[in-house]
């Protein structure tokens, strides 16, 4: 941030204020509160890193999906081929047996969807305010820095400038204010390098936990279907098997019938 005070109107106030100091024998070197200032654009800055870091990981995500859907789509295809074949395979006596198992099991899908993604929302929100409450309080150590050391500074320049006889005043006021802007710049330039630094470590962080959640629901997805599956195949076979034996035994009284004595 640019002082000002190379302009005409900047000099002129400057020597007016150090006449001042100078004959009146006061010590009211500077008006202008550096620490503030940078905190100002600290401030900016921060809150235009946050936005870029949470903005990247939220595409990110959205860019995940469409190819997630499609993953799943085929695995409830893949799933339902499996149970259509199996029961082609058998009698359509124990459809009305499977729906009702079907139905059931798709509640219990639901409701475990919503237990998962209510749990994650917490998880994600956890993660959030823990990484907030470190920038807050790397921000404000940084500010404490930048108070100390421009309070020193600024002092010290004070009292060489009230020190200096009056021709010499102007020469000592510029290369005070050359330093000034000097130690500003370097200041901005660590803390911007700080902050693009956190900005990419939380895109990769949101990122990661983003790839996480997604390959953890993945496998518990494939399981809950393989399962599900499974245990439709049994019911199947089961009641086909149950089927099969009630047709031999009719059979068998059909033949025990044949000699007109009922099997006696």
């Amino acid at each position: 941030m640019k002082l000002g005070l190379k302009t005409v109107k900047g000099k002129i106030i400057a020597g007016t204020a150090a006449g001042s100091l100078v004959l009146g024998g006061g010590f009211a070197f500077a008006n202008t509160d550096a620490g503030q200032a940078l905190q100002d654009w600290y401030n900016g800055q921060f809150d235009s890193a946050v936005q870029d870091g949470k903005e990247d990981a939220a595409a990110y995500g959205a860019s995940l999906l469409p190819g997630l859907a499609q993953e799943y789509n085929g695995l409830k295809s893949d799933a339902k081929t499996d149970i259509n074949e199996t029961a082609d395979s058998e009698t359509t006596d124990a459809e009305n047996a499977i729906n009702s198992a079907k139905e059931d099991h798709i509640e219990a899908v639901t409701a475990k969807k919503v237990e998962l993604l209510s749990e994650a929302e917490k998880a994600f929100y956890d993660v959030y305010m823990d990484a907030w409450l470190q920038i807050q309080d790397l921000g404000d150590q940084g500010y404490a820095y930048a108070e100390n050391d421009l309070t020193k500074y600024t002092g010290d320049a004070g009292s060489k400038a009230v020190s200096q006889v009056k021709t010499d005043l102007d020469a000592a006021k510029e290369n005070a204010v050359s330093e000034l802007e000097e130690a500003i710049e370097n200041a901005k330039g660590e803390l911007q390098a700080d902050l693009d630094d956190r900005e990419a470590n939380l895109t990769y962080n949101l990122k990661n936990q983003i790839d996480f959640e997604i390959n953890d629901l993945r496998k518990q997805v494939e399981s809950l279907l393989e399962d599900l599956v499974a245990e439709q195949q049994s019911i199947i076979a089961s009641k086909a098997q149950e089927l099969e034996n009630g047709a031999i035994d009719a059979l068998d009284e059909v033949v025990a019938g044949i000699d007109g004595t009922d099997g006696k």
